[in-house]
């Protein structure tokens, strides 16, 4: 089986306990990565460290561990955290989830027989305590173009889910740090643009944390978020990846929804964008 690495970013705000279950989910696979690339994001708790300190001595030599003197946001961490990644491909996942027993392995055969795909995801199911309490499923668009044509209006990708090739992202200028909450996004209109491949497997593979959903959707509505949502459509407009038309639809269609409730939001998102 062709080796890979893991790429995770923790910081302070983070549980230890959510931390602990995650990675847990990652030795646990029916195929083990190779390597944990972990970025502590600035100083963390001493509980955090306590954990990632009890993880690396169960687990000898799997975790590379970097180290930023400050915290500078997810796109920073990750675009480090990718350089230090020792295989060509690299899963993602985040520090509050937790991945299937047989997420690595299918997504692992699944690059070894397509060659051409360079970013594959996986569907996840969202959670609140425990793994199938909302029994909620965020699907995404399986095929290349069907990938694309979702790319207008969503992110047609869940982050967490994906495993890519290290060489293409780096090919396409990896994460970008100047666009907060948009970092992945922003990513994949540059992938596209650059000529990368793209594919969803249609399994739940991830199990997502979302709580109750609304402090989730708190940092995805209102002013601030608006502000961060139109530095990234002048990206994605700066790049050809959106024209001006495509801008407008986008903007007719999210930004009333940002401005509404986080209550309302949530129940929208839910209802229409949930199965």
């Amino acid at each position: 089986m062709m080796k890979f690495s893991v790429l995770m970013s923790v910081y302070i705000r983070e549980k230890p306990e959510y931390l602990e279950i995650a990675l847990a989910s990652i030795v646990e696979q029916t195929c083990p990565p190779d390597e944990i690339v972990l970025v502590k994001d600035g100083p963390l708790t001493s509980q955090l460290e306590d954990t990632i300190n009890e993880f690396a001595q169960k687990n000898p030599g799997l975790l590379n561990l970097i180290n930023l003197t400050e915290n500078k946001g997810l796109g920073h961490a990750l675009k480090v955290g990718l350089e230090h990644c020792s295989h060509e491909l690299v899963a993602r996942m985040d520090t509050d989830d937790m991945s299937r027993p047989q997420r690595f392995q299918k997504q692992i055969e699944f690059m070894i027989a397509h060659t051409e795909v360079d970013v594959l995801g996986t569907n996840i199911e969202e959670f609140h305590n425990i793994p199938g309490d909302l029994n909620r499923f965020k699907i995404s668009p399986e095929h290349h173009d069907e990938i694309v044509n979702a790319i207008y209006l969503r992110n047609p990708f869940n982050h967490p889910s994906i495993m890519m090739r290290k060489t293409a992202v780096l090919k396409a200028g990896s994460y970008r740090e100047d666009l907060l909450l948009f970092e992945d996004y922003a990513l994949f209109l540059t992938l596209w643009k650059k000529g990368a491949r793209f594919y969803n497997i249609q399994d739940t593979l991830l199990d997502f944390r979302v709580g109750d959903g609304v402090e989730t959707i708190k940092r995805r509505s209102g002013l601030h978020y608006l502000k961060k949502e139109n530095a990234f459509l002048a990206y994605a407009r700066s790049i050809n990846a959106f024209n001006a038309l495509q801008v407008f639809k986008y903007k007719l269609f999210k930004f009333p929804i940002r401005l509404l409730s986080p209550k309302m939001v949530l129940y929208i998102y839910n209802t229409f964008f949930r199965k």
